[in-house]
């Protein structure tokens, strides 16, 4: 029997609907590369004099877009790259078509500069202009400038030095294993594999739809409204500044108070498993390296020596004697877990921290959740408390004045969800606008 032209078209519709399920859309909205690969060294050229139009072209000077899945994709070579000793520098990244529209005006050649009537992969946020550097983020020899329209920069050219010759190998080989395409004529140039199926964009660089993208993979969650920054002069610092900040719906960050002076760990600090993406391995934190986790952290509840919670305190308080234990024992069923000992309680840890010391370090003691859920050997027993005396570091807390911790206390408030933020300065500032912080 065959079907009217209304039960065909429902058909189609139930098709769609069905495929829609199975098949979700990729997420290509576009994202900060700083969000998934912090490591990488961003110096967007367009976004200042410094190329061949002479021109400032960009709003932003360190904003470097991609679609998700290229961003993703280019994550991975960071992530590969740094466990040789190397690392990347973008130079553009999403250009939208009305800046493409310029380039062409001052160089219509389709060898270099794609016609804006087709656009080029840079307006589908699919490509990305790079080139290698150290460890330290300082750029290796290759055989040609940025953006240099010359027979030098063409990939199988080969009269160059072979330090240089080896660097493009290099940046190459560690592209490519990820899927992306080498463009013949620029050895900067590298396109997503799937580059055609993504759709030309002309959104401007700073726009509302820019933002939006950007605010899905922000780190700081629109229901936080109180944080906790603490900023530290290099990695290596035994010390830092504590500043807190409050948000509403209506005002952005606003300090509150002054900043205060803190003890981090003894060698500094490493990242830890908090709310941020995974970062740099070399510098993860771990078990017994007397470091203070870096990221952004929930903030768990209060013990301390007294039997009540401070007068006016809102955050949730556990009172603590000679039984309660950190376990930090990495083999520990019980590791990173606060508790009672109890006769029943079976022990099953070599080590384990005293929460009800013989000094006055833990007369307040506010859990910071970092390495949660547990994974054995990244960190344990991380707490804000009481310093021992001025700049004296830690084993891996953040300490501070009796009289800070006990404003901390007061001051916390549950419904405002209150998050700590801990980084060198140098790193927040890197991180500063893609992760939304003050």
């Amino acid at each position: 029997m065959f079907k009217s032209s209304q039960e065909i078209v429902r058909s189609f519709l139930v098709l769609l609907s069905f495929n829609s399920l199975v098949f979700p859309q990729e997420d290509r909205s576009l994202v900060s590369i700083r969000n998934l690969a912090p490591g990488i060294v961003v110096e967007m050229r367009y976004a200042t004099e410094n190329n061949f139009t002479k021109t400032r072209l960009y709003p932003l000077q360190d904003e470097c877009l991609l679609c998700r899945p290229v961003a993703e994709r280019l994550a991975r070579v960071q992530k590969n790259l740094e466990k040789r000793g190397f690392g990347l520098k973008v130079w553009d990244c999403y250009r939208p078509l009305h800046v493409q529209k310029k380039l062409w005006e001052i160089l219509p050649d389709p060898r270099f500069v794609a016609d804006p009537k087709t656009g080029s992969r840079h307006n589908r946020g699919a490509s990305i202009d790079l080139t290698l550097v150290d460890s330290n983020g300082n750029e290796l020899l290759m055989p040609t400038g940025f953006d240099e329209f010359s027979e030098k920069a063409r990939r199988n050219y080969r009269h160059l030095p072979a330090e240089a010759l080896k660097n493009r190998s290099i940046l190459e080989e560690a592209m490519t294993f990820e899927g992306f395409l080498p463009l013949s004529t620029e050895w900067w140039h590298f396109d997503a594999p799937d580059w055609a199926s993504y759709e030309l964009r002309d959104e401007p660089l700073g726009s509302a739809s820019f933002k939006e993208d950007v605010m899905v993979v922000g780190m700081i969650p629109k229901n936080a409204h109180q944080l906790m920054v603490v900023t530290a002069p290099d990695w290596s610092s035994q010390t830092g500044l504590l500043q807190r900040y409050e948000r509403t719906e209506a005002f952005p960050w606003q300090k509150v108070g002054n900043a205060w002076s803190v003890s981090l760990g003894l060698k500094g600090l490493a990242w830890g498993r908090g709310q941020q993406e995974p970062m740099r391995e070399e510098l993860q934190k771990r078990e017994g390296d007397n470091k203070a986790p870096a990221g952004i952290f929930k903030v768990g509840q209060a013990y301390g020596y007294s039997l009540k919670a401070l007068s006016g305190s809102r955050w949730p308080y556990t009172p603590v004697d000679e039984t309660w234990r950190c376990v930090d024992d990495p083999a520990s069923p019980h590791y990173n877990q606060i508790f009672p000992v109890t006769p029943a309680t079976q022990k099953d840890w070599k080590s384990a921290e005293l929460m009800k010391r013989s000094d006055h370090l833990y007369k307040w003691v506010i859990n910071v959740e970092q390495n949660t859920p547990n994974i054995s050997g990244c960190g344990s027993c991380i707490f804000l408390h009481v310093w021992r005396k001025p700049g004296s570091g830690t084993e891996g807390c953040t300490a501070m004045e009796e009289d800070h911790m006990v404003e901390l206390l007061g001051w916390l408030d549950p419904a405002l969800n209150p998050l700590l933020v801990q980084l060198p300065e140098k790193e927040y500032q890197h991180l500063k606008s893609t992760w939304q912080l003050p």
